[in-house]
C-alpha cells in the first residue's frame, strides 16, 4: 500500500504532535511536586511556562523550521505563546539555512503564525547577515516577512532596504522596496 505525500505528511505532524503533548503532560506531572510559591510568581493568565523550549515542524518537500526559545509561556485561553530569547532555525527544501534570533516573540498556535521583535539578525549558511526591527511568519503562505527597515551585510557588500521575504520552501529572498548597495 502506498501512501500519499499529503498522508505521510500529516502522519508526521500528528506524531510531532503527540509527542509536545506527552512532555507538556510530564512536565506539568513533574511541576505538582514543586513549591507552591513558584506558581505564584507566573501571571493568572500563563497555564505553563517551560525553561529550555524546542519546537519543530517539517513541512512540504522537507523543509523544517525549528524554534527555540530561553523560556516559552503558554496562555490556553488566547491559544498564545510567548518567547523569550528566541531562535528559529529554517532549513528551506533545497538545503539553504537561515538562522533568526531576536529578544522576544509570540506565536498564535492553531495558525502557526510568530512574530520575532527586538534585534532580530538573520544569519544564513553562505555568510550574509541580515537585520531588522522585526520578523512575522505566515504559516498559510510559507514565508517569514517585514516591511521594516533591513540591512543586509556580508563581506563584500552592504545592502538596505525596505521589507524582506524569505519563502521557506523556495528559499528564495528577497528585499522588495528602497534597495541601495555598497561594495565594500
Amino acid at each position: 500500500m502506498k501512501l500519499s505525500k499529503k498522508t505521510v505528511i500529516i502522519s508526521a505532524i500528528a506524531v510531532v504532535s503527540l509527542v509536545v503533548l506527552i512532555a507538556i503532560v510530564a512536565i506539568i506531572k513533574v511541576g505538582v511536586n514543586k513549591p507552591q510559591n513558584l506558581l505564584k510568581a507566573l501571571q493568572n493568565s500563563v497555564d505553563l511556562q517551560i525553561k529550555g523550549f524546542v519546537y519543530t515542524e517539517v513541512g512540504e518537500a522537507n523543509a523544517r523550521w525549528e524554534v527555540k526559545a530561553e523560556t516559552a509561556t503558554y496562555d490556553k485561553k488566547q491559544e498564545l505563546a510567548l518567547f523569550d530569547k528566541v531562535q528559529i532555525k529554517l532549513t528551506t527544501s533545497d538545503g539553504k539555512v537561515f538562522v533568526m534570533t531576536a529578544d522576544k516573540g509570540h506565536m498564535l498556535i492553531k495558525k502557526k503564525n510568530i512574530e520575532i521583535k527586538g534585534n532580530v539578525v538573520i544569519n544564513s549558511d553562505t555568510g550574509d547577515k541580515f537585520s531588522t526591527d522585526y520578523l512575522n511568519y505566515s504559516d498559510a503562505e510559507k514565508k517569514f516577512y517585514t516591511d521594516a527597515p533591513v540591512t543586509m551585510e556580508n563581506k563584500r557588500m552592504k545592502i538596505t532596504g525596505k521589507g524582506l521575504t524569505l519563502f521557506m520552501n523556495k528559499g528564495e529572498l528577497n528585499i522588495p522596496s528602497m534597495v541601495k548597495a555598497k561594495i565594500i
